[in-house]
């Protein structure tokens, strides 16, 4: 088991000891991509920047928590290969029972893991949403973390990618240790 910081950003309601006293807090969005839980941002603090600068217009709250990250009790997408075959698998499976068509999301799948399927077990589940950031747009540049291989070709590594945890259960992946790190007003650690 590794320690993990996670990051989770709120919309700013004036209210910092109400989010230290109840964070996290579960996405309550109709189109959650992997299903009812609570979001974080995994490790990378800019990743929950650019998300309060699109989702809040930079009127937000980041609160940083920890976590006990283990495969084992974390469906990985990210990091573990032999998850990434499961899903692979989950996947085919589902295609030769016509249960995926052209408008099929991957919340679907994980729902379709979580409650048709047996044994998904997990109490978390971990993702990267490739193109989450926009390559369009000029205002979301210092946001986007790329190197490229080669000079003059296009592929590059993403070394500060757009990774989420969706943790189901408020107290999954053993979730301590809330704070409150931006704004500064709102931090305890910041030194006025």
């Amino acid at each position: 088991m590794k320690a993990k910081t996670l990051y989770q950003t709120l919309g700013d309601r004036g209210n910092p000891d109400d989010i230290l006293a109840n964070a996290p807090f579960p996405c309550k969005w109709e189109n959650t991509w992997l299903g009812e839980g609570y979001y974080f941002w995994d490790t990378f603090i800019e990743n929950a920047h650019w998300w309060g600068d699109v989702r809040y217009r930079s009127d937000y709250v980041i609160s940083k928590m920890t976590c006990d990250f283990d495969t084992s009790l974390c469906f990985d997408l990210v990091g573990d290969t032999e998850h990434m075959l499961d899903f692979s698998k989950s996947i085919d499976y589902m295609k030769a029972q016509n249960l995926i068509d052209k408008n099929t999301t991957v919340s679907r799948i994980i729902n379709h893991l979580k409650n048709k399927i047996g044994g998904f077990d997990f109490q978390a589940i971990r993702v990267y949403g490739i193109k989450s950031i926009s390559e369009y747009k000029e205002g979301y540049r210092k946001y986007r973390h790329h190197l490229i291989f080669e000079l003059s070709k296009p592929q590059y590594i993403d070394y500060k990618p757009a990774i989420q945890i969706c943790i189901y259960e408020k107290t999954g992946l053993n979730l301590r240790d809330i704070s409150i790190v931006y704004p500064d007003s709102y931090n305890m650690d910041y030194l006025l």
